[in-house]
């Protein structure tokens, strides 16, 4: 009788757990966290900022976003100064990862940290602004790192640029938000997204210990700058690697090998051709076109340059070197022509 007694209470303890868990008093410590969709980053790569869009910087003069890009490309960074935890974890990232890097705040690029709460002021952009450029130790930061702070209205418009998703926690009185950088060209396009706390390398790239961990963020500000920063290294590199958003990190570009491939082969050819037409009376002018021709190949496939960065009278000088080429092929033919008719026989000779 004792042992069905205590049988029952364990029963009817185990069912009352189990209806307990049922109706969700008990958190399940075993589950997986669900994403909040409320806070997320939508990545807008090629999309613009609104450059015009005025904030308050940590002096307490008004600037706007564009004139803190300055023609440089910029980290962007969206935070807010007050936040107890994940906020600084981004700043931190941010600090460790430019300290290793060779490019200079201030110099070669800039970073722009905007806050999302309407309800922070100058006084503490001052104070986040001191602590963080103290730390960097780089002078040149003192211009070329801004903390802005604004109103709800353009911090809205700035946020939704960008696909930066936040909400506002009432049980906790602070901010839910996700945690990144974004890389902006010097006009202001979006042209990269790293998400996370940390912005350096790890692991293995293409199988070899990585010496150098602010790689991928360097040749991301290099790449965002269109090669005018950086050195001869970085941009020889952006040409045979591109960036891989699946890795996130630079790999061997599949159709640099392919051009380089058929550019060796243009040039055995041409170097075989050259060789036995250069014999032959009359043809070497149109040898030497060819082979100045094969000669541009390389920049014509391998650089991003673009004719209409040129001046309008750089284009009509162009040409002058493709007339006098044209011109003395014209007149090569022409004499070829004449040569062979004046050493065919006339009917008289032939009779």
């Amino acid at each position: 009788m004792h042992n069905f007694t205590i049988a029952s209470v364990f029963a009817l303890l185990c069912l009352c757990s189990s209806a307990i868990a049922r109706d969700g008093l008990i958190p399940n410590s075993g589950g997986e966290d669900r994403p909040n969709p409320n806070v997320r980053f939508d990545q807008k790569i090629g999309d613009k900022v609104p450059v015009d869009l005025t904030f308050t910087d940590e002096n307490g003069n008004e600037v706007t976003i564009g004139q803190c890009i300055d023609g440089k490309p910029t980290i962007l960074i969206m935070a807010y100064y007050r936040c107890p935890m994940l906020c600084g974890q981004v700043f931190i990232g941010v600090l460790d990862a430019i300290r290793q890097m060779k490019l200079t705040c201030g110099k070669d690029y800039n970073i722009v940290c905007v806050s999302f709460d309407p309800k922070e002021q100058p006084g503490l952009a001052r104070d986040k602004k001191h602590y963080f450029v103290s730390e960097y130790g780089r002078k040149e930061a003192d211009k070329g790192w801004h903390f802005l702070t604004g109103k709800k209205e353009n911090i809205d418009q700035m946020t939704n640029a960008v696909g930066f998703h936040y909400e506002y926690d009432r049980t906790i009185k602070e901010y839910n938000h996700p945690s990144g950088i974004i890389i902006v060209t010097p006009e202001g396009i979006i042209s990269r997204y790293f998400p996370g706390i940390e912005y350096t390398d790890h692991g293995e790239m293409d199988g070899q210990p990585i010496k150098d961990k602010t790689k991928t963020l360097r040749l991301s500000l290099v790449e965002a700058g269109d090669g005018k920063i950086g050195d001869i290294s970085d941009r020889f590199f952006l040409t045979c690697y591109r960036y891989s958003p699946h890795t996130g990190k630079y790999t061997m570009s599949v159709m640099w090998i392919v051009r380089a491939g058929g550019l060796l082969t243009l040039l055995i050819i041409a170097g075989v051709y050259a060789r036995v037409a250069w014999k032959i009376p009359g043809a070497r002018l149109l040898v030497v076109g060819i082979l100045c021709y094969v000669s541009l190949l390389p920049i014509i496939m391998f650089t991003s340059f673009s004719v209409d960065s040129l001046p309008k009278w750089s284009t009509r000088v162009a040409v002058i070197p493709l007339g006098v080429l044209l011109f003395f092929v014209g007149r090569w033919i022409w004499r070829s022509a004449t040569a062979k008719q004046s050493q065919m026989p006339t009917v008289a000779e032939a009779q």
